[in-house]
């Protein structure tokens, strides 16, 4: 197996045995590829990829997100060696490609600090969402519209969405990467109900409700972790999504290597259970406890069930 036709044709087989269809263009560049998988919700993203040409065997990886679908692959020949002139080629690249991104990010993360700056303060539970999860804003701000670019029909459109909450996201280190945007219900046209600044940077960064605690919890989104910080007094970390507990579990205990952390899955009930997967993985990885919701769903959803408690 020495060719990039070759080795991409044995991947994508991989990919479609594990029940996963596959993107119409596979890049073997080593970089995290996301894309859309048929059947799945119009405008997601649950597919992702790695694939790099890199050593003596070519190798990679591909997930399902909603299924709980994770694979290591493997050629199983080796590939033809690169020669000297072909390394120095693929490292200029991985060099541009990550200053680029890097670039990018920098750019998204301007944007994002700007829309936040534009926002104001809001408190208690002044806010559709807050209303309907029954938890209050803790360190959130009101944006008065949110503008969305997206094609539509072939055709560039701008969607707005008005009294739009923001989540800040940072890092360890307090920098400011990101923001997620929480409507006051489903975009239609958007096909969710949540947002990000596009090309932001968010592995591994979080919103951080309370004081800092002794013990900590870390949740996927920010409903959940609000409704355990007020039922605990514990600090809380909003991942903000599955795939994001273990690269945030992994900063904050790199970050705080004392304290006690608890991760809180969400019991999801679609195949696989991917919350709940990817909980234990955050778990295991960092020394942390593990706190699961008796009913399917996540922390919130079961308070709701228990009158608030």
């Amino acid at each position: 197996m020495n060719s990039t036709t070759e080795i991409i044709d044995a991947f994508r087989a991989a990919m479609r045995e594990a029940g996963i269809e596959t993107p119409d263009s596979i890049r073997a560049d080593g970089k995290l590829h996301r894309f859309h998988i048929a059947g799945h919700k119009h405008g997601s993203l649950n597919g992702a990829y790695k694939l790099h040409l890199d050593g003596i065997k070519p190798a990679g990886y591909f997930e399902d997100f909603k299924a709980g679908i994770k694979t290591n692959w493997k050629a199983d020949g080796q590939a033809k060696p690169l020669t000297q002139a072909e390394r120095q080629q693929m490292e200029a690249r991985k060099r541009q490609s990550a200053q680029q991104l890097q670039a990018k990010q920098q750019q998204a993360a301007a944007r994002a600090f700007k829309l936040w700056e534009q926002a104001k303060e809001i408190k208690g539970r002044n806010h559709p969402y807050l209303l309907r999860k029954q938890v209050d804003a803790h360190r959130l701000r009101l944006l008065p519209v949110w503008s969305k670019r997206i094609k539509q029909d072939n055709v560039w459109i701008t969607v707005t969405v008005k009294d739009v909450l923001l989540v800040p996201l940072v890092d360890t280190e307090a920098v400011f990467w990101n923001v997620q945007a929480i409507f006051p219900e489903f975009e239609r046209l958007l096909g969710r109900d949540k947002d990000f600044i596009a090309g932001g940077h968010t592995g591994g960064c979080f919103h951080v409700i309370g004081k800092p605690t002794t013990e900590r919890i870390i949740a996927e989104g920010y409903a959940t972790a609000a409704t355990l910080h007020e039922a605990t007094g514990l600090q809380a970390y909003c991942a903000m999504s599955a795939g994001n507990l273990l690269a945030v579990a992994k900063a904050i205990r790199q970050a705080r290597p004392n304290v006690k952390l608890v991760i809180c899955a969400d019991n999801d009930s679609t195949q696989g259970n991917p919350g709940l997967t990817a909980a234990k993985a955050a778990a295991r990885a960092v020394g942390g406890f593990l706190a699961i919701p008796p009913i399917a769903g996540d922390f919130n959803d079961y308070a709701a069930m228990e009158g608030g408690v």
